[in-house]
C-alpha cells in the first residue's frame, strides 16, 4: 500500500494507516553472490572484512550506528527504505509515494521513524511513519525539487532546492517555517546564504551554505559558525564532518603558478582545520569520494578513485599516513559510518552492506 495524492490539497495534514511498516527478516547469509561482490574488500590486513549485514536494493544515501548499523535507502522512482541490522539479518521500514517521484528522506539517528518527500500535485507531501499503524503527512505548494531532509525525531529540517531552510514539527505538522541563518551573518559579515547541505551529529546539526559551516541544537540555537573555503575556487564539497575537522572534495591552488588547478587531479580529498582556516590534502580525488571519520578523529576510512583506480582507504590522520588502499575495480561504496568504538565501520555498495575492522596495528607492532 502507499501513500497517494487524491484529495489532499496544499494545507491539507491528517492521520492515516495507509502506509505500513514491512518489517521482514532478510537473509543474513552471505551466498555465493554476496562474496563474490564483497571479495576485493576482504583482502584487507589494516582495514578487516567482519561480516556481511544483508543486500541492499537501491541507492544507499546515508548511514550510522545507533545500537546497530542502520542505512537509508532510496529503493526506487517513488520510494524509501530505513534497514537495521537485526537478528538473523535486517529489518526494513518502507515508504513510498505510490508513483510519484521521490524528493527526498531522512530518519532519526533512533531508527524508528522515516521521513519523505515526494511530488503531489503542483506541490509536495511530507510523510511521517513511526509505527504499524501510524503515519502522518502534510501537504503545501513546492518546486519539483530534490531536497534535503534530517530530523532529531521531533524537528524536521529541509534544505528545499532553491537554497532556502525550513523546518516542520514532527508531532504536529504544518506548515513549513523558515529556518534564519541571520545570525551567522551577523557573525561572519557578507557572506552568502544559499544552503547547500545538512549534517545530521545527533545532539545537533551542521548547515552548509556557499560561504559558511555553521553548528545549530535542534531548537535553533546557534553554537558555532566557520567560514567555508573560498567558493571560487571551486565547488567545495563537504564528504564527511567531524568536529576535529570536516574532510572536503576541493579544488587546489598549484603550488608551482599559485593558480587553482586544472584538470580532473586538481581535486583532493583534504582535512580541514575550520578554526585555522586551512587545509591538509591526502591526495587526488575524483568522481564524488565517499568518507567517514571515526568519533575519536584518528581514523579516515574513504572511498576514491586515483589515477590507479577506485580503492578503498585506510588513513592514520594522527600522521597524515595511509596505511592501507584496498583496489575495489568497480565496486563503488556509497555510504559509511563509524560505530562508537570508532573501530567498525558499516560499508554500503550498491547492492551490499557489510562491517569493516579497523586494525590499529600490524601483528607484532607496538
Amino acid at each position: 500500500m502507499f501513500v497517494g495524492c487524491a484529495g489532499g490539497g496544499p494545507g491539507n495534514a491528517r492521520k492515516a494507516a495507509r502506509l505500513p511498516v514491512d518489517r521482514e527478516a532478510a537473509d543474513g547469509y552471505a551466498g555465493p553472490v554476496t562474496s563474490q561482490r564483497t571479495k576485493p574488500f576482504q583482502a584487507g590486513r589494516r582495514l578487516v572484512f567482519v561480516r556481511t549485514i544483508g543486500t541492499l536494493w537501491g541507492q544507499a544515501r546515508r548511514s550510522w550506528w545507533a545500537d546497530a548499523p542502520l542505512c537509508l535507502v532510496r529503493s526506487s522512482f517513488d520510494s524509501a527504505e530505513l534497514v537495521r541490522e537485526a537478528a538473523g539479518g535486517t529489518s526494513r521500514l518502507r515508504a513510498s509515494g505510490g508513483g510519484p517521484r521521490l524528493m527526498g528522506m531522512g530518519a532519526p539517528r533512533s531508527g524508528d521513524v522515516l521521513v519523505i518527500v515526494h511530488e503531489c500535485g503542483a506541490g509536495a507531501r511530507l510523510v511521517v511513519k513511526r509505527g504499524e499503524d501510524d503515519m502522518s503527512e502534510w501537504t503545501w505548494p513546492e518546486d519539483h525539487t530534490d531536497v534535503d531532509l534530517i530530523t532529531d525525531g521531533r524537528r524536521i529540517v529541509m534544505r528545499h532546492g532553491r537554497g532556502r531552510l525550513s523546518w516542520f514539527a514532527a508531532e504536529s505538522l504544518g506548515p513549513p517555517r523558515p529556518w534564519s541563518l541571520e545570525l551567522v551573518r551577523q557573525a561572519l559579515g557578507d557572506v552568502r546564504m544559499h544552503v547547500t547541505g545538512l549534517w545530521d551529529l545527533g545532539d545537533s546539526l551542521v548547515v552548509t551554505t556557499v560561504d559558511t559551516w555553521s553548528q545549530w541544537r535542534w531548537d535553533g540555537e546557534l553554537m558555532a559558525c566557520w567560514r567555508a573555503p573560498a567558493y571560487e575556487l571551486g565547488a567545495v564539497t563537504v564528504v564527511a564532518w567531524h568536529a576535529a575537522g570536516p574532510i572536503l572534495y576541493m579544488r587546489m591552488i598549484d603550488p608551482a603558478t599559485g593558480e587553482p588547478g586544472f584538470g580532473r587531479y586538481a581535486y583532493q580529498l583534504v582535512v580541514w582545520d575550520p578554526r585555522r582556516g586551512v587545509g591538509r590534502p591526502l591526495g587526488p580525488a575524483h568522481d564524488w569520494p565517499r568518507a567517514a571519520r571515526s568519533p575519536d578523529g584518528r581514523w579516515l576510512v574513504a572511498d576514491r578513485v586515483t589515477r590507479e583506480g577506485r580503492g578503498l582507504d585506510l588513513w592514520d590522520l594522527a600522521t597524515d599516513t595511509l596505511v592501507e588502499r584496498l583496489p575495489t575495480q568497480r565496486r563503488a561504496v556509497q555510504a559509511l559510518a563509524f560505530a562508537p568504538d570508532g573501530l567498525h565501520v558499516a560499508v554500503a555498495t550498491m547492492d551490499d552492506w557489510f562491517v569493516l575492522r579497523v586494525v590499529p596495528a600490524e601483528p607484532g607492532e607496538g
